[in-house]
């Protein structure tokens, strides 16, 4: 896995991953997993959707802001 950033696209609507300063091709989808960065300590995790964008780790759910970025560990 890559350590990387994760933005939210507001044009195609979605979370896209940056690796090496250019947008990852393959945006994510529903289902999608990786590892969340919170602090120093990155955590397995899966995207999901419903009326907004968020993640599920083991025994929690987290709401993501569109107009933050997060550190992740992607493939």
């Amino acid at each position: 896995m890559s350590k990387a950033v994760m933005r939210y696209d507001f044009t195609q609507e979605r979370w896209v991953v940056d690796l090496r300063g250019e947008e990852y091709e393959y945006d994510l989808h529903c289902g999608e997993c990786f590892e969340l960065y919170i602090g120093n300590k990155a955590i397995p995790c899966r995207l999901e959707l419903s009326s907004k964008w968020y993640v599920i780790m083991e025994h929690a759910r987290f709401d993501l802001r569109e107009g933050d970025q997060y550190t992740v560990n992607y493939r």
